[in-house]
């Protein structure tokens, strides 16, 4: 069997336990989604286009 985890490490009971109440912040943070980075600061370069669902003209940022 894998190990454990502690349930003091679930965000329900981050929540709970902490000033956090409304789970909008450190509560339902992770070591884990703190390391993430949204893949748009990596892009190359941004190229404007137009949404090709029904072409009326909405403009979009592809990167």
């Amino acid at each position: 069997m894998g190990s454990r985890r502690s349930p003091l490490g679930w965000p329900v009971l981050r929540q709970a336990a902490g000033s956090d109440r409304l789970g909008r912040g450190s509560a339902v943070s992770s070591p884990r989604t703190t390391d993430y980075t949204a893949r748009t600061e990596t892009a190359d370069r941004v190229v404007g286009s137009v949404c090709p669902y029904c072409a009326v003209g909405c403009a979009q940022k592809v990167y």
